[in-house]
């Protein structure tokens, strides 16, 4: 740990959010590191809540299994999918509603805690057809919550997940039972669970947090989530995302990291965004710091982001260039223009902590934003980093003529630089 534990990530925040699998284990295995980075952070007195999708499980089983692993973790550190789902129907005015229960004994105790009553068989009316994780389901349940749907209750969903992971692969989720629900009715679903804002506003309900860190392993769930709640987030790659999804994902985290012992450092915040003209004196220091060229970065000021703090004085903790070059048209069709990354660079003493990562990807994530088909770049001593993204390796003859003939590829790069390539999908075309 840093020899100052105020500057550590964990420090800055009033609460911290866990996912739990893929984050602090796999299936009944403890991910490496992960017991001793939550010790570690125990010291700081810092609030912090376990947060699970799964509505099948009680808060005391959640805790029991954590507890059987080495974290030391009570039940009310819990906030399960089933848990937000009564506070948001209790918050909503519906805790003495009725309900029709698809899914397990977490959920069931759930709203029954806040009056909730629930309806078994065949009823004729409910207020709120309610579906979790039903590993027991079958065609009479889903068509009794249909038939409900259909004549007024209200579809609640405790999570969205279409899948389960299980040690023989994935198994139908709480989404799947929902879809097949919805297809039938019509009806789109309250969600609760995350990425939707219930799940988190019972957190910070739960702790009276006003900035928290989430952490998990998933962008689609968990940095999604937090990103929509204004919240940083911390990515650790120890379960279902890897470096190349960050590429494609929408929403960036404010850290990455390989497991949780990033909590205990100093790494900075990823907080890209247009550079200053003042800063260009700054940049040109941290390019030469990287052994890279500072030529005409005052011209490319417009198209350069940088993650730095308010404090000129201090300069950006990291850079990254987009460069287009060719005729854009006028037309999709006529475009010929193309995209160069180039500049990327982060202070010294903040490699290898994952900031170069959330730079290359803040800027694909601008290229996709401008519609642009591929993205082009030139490296010397970091094609393994770039692979690692995705990017794939190029002969300078198949490149396109507007890189090619570029003044970047002719006059600035050493001949023994690598052209590296990513293909990207627009927003447009993704959506």
């Amino acid at each position: 740990m840093e020899d100052d534990p105020k500057a550590a990530v964990a420090a800055r925040y009033d609460a911290l959010f866990f996912d739990l699998d893929g984050v602090l284990y796999r299936g009944d295995q403890v991910i490496a590191g992960a017991a001793e980075a939550l010790a570690a952070i125990g010291e700081f007195g810092i609030p912090r809540l376990f947060l699970s999708n799964n509505s099948s499980r009680t808060p005391d089983e959640v805790a029991a299994k954590l507890t059987g692993l080495g974290f030391e973790a009570r039940p009310r550190d819990v906030v399960t999918s089933a848990l937000a789902t009564a506070s948001f129907l209790e918050r909503e005015g519906q805790a003495d509603a009725t309900a029709y229960v698809i899914g397990e004994q977490g959920i069931r105790e759930a709203l029954g805690s806040v009056g909730i009553q629930i309806l078994d068989g065949d009823p004729a009316r409910t207020d709120l057809v309610v579906i979790g994780l039903d590993r027991s389901v079958d065609y009479g349940k889903l068509r009794t919550a249909s038939l409900l749907v259909e004549r007024g209750a209200r579809l609640v969903a405790t999570n969205a997940d279409p899948s389960l992971p299980a040690p023989d692969g994935l198994w139908p989720g709480a989404g799947a039972l929902v879809a097949a629900v919805a297809a039938t009715t019509g009806v789109t679903p309250v969600v609760i669970g995350k990425p939707a804002r219930p799940m988190f506003e019972a957190a910070a309900q739960a702790t009276g947090a006003r900035r928290p860190l989430v952490v998990g392993d998933r962008l689609d769930t968990d940095i999604r989530g937090a990103d929509a709640m204004g919240w940083d987030s911390l990515l650790v790659l120890t379960g279902a995302t890897r470096p190349p999804d960050l590429l494609t994902a929408d929403e960036t985290p404010t850290y990455v990291a390989a497991g949780l012992s990033a909590l205990t450092t100093a790494v900075p915040p990823a907080r890209f965004r247009p550079a200053w003209p003042e800063e260009a004196d700054a940049i040109e220091e941290l390019l030469r710091s990287g052994g890279l060229s500072a030529d005409g970065v005052r011209s490319r000021i417009p198209s350069t982001i940088v993650s730095a703090s308010d404090d000129l004085n201090a300069g950006p903790d990291a850079t990254a260039c987009l460069e287009v070059v060719g005729d854009r048209g006028t037309t999709e069709a006529e475009a010929e223009a193309e995209t160069i990354l180039r500049s990327v660079a982060v202070r010294k003493e903040h490699r290898r902590t994952g900031l170069g990562t959330l730079a290359v990807a803040s800027a694909v994530r601008e290229s996709r934003r401008l519609g642009l088909g591929a993205l082009t770049l030139f490296t010397v001593s970091a094609s393994v980093f770039f692979e690692h993204l995705g990017f794939r390796r190029a002969a300078r003859d198949e490149l396109p003529e507007a890189v090619r003939t570029s003044r970047h590829a002719t006059e600035e790069c050493a001949q023994a630089a690598v052209p590296m390539r990513l293909k990207l999908r627009s927003r447009t075309a993704q959506n």
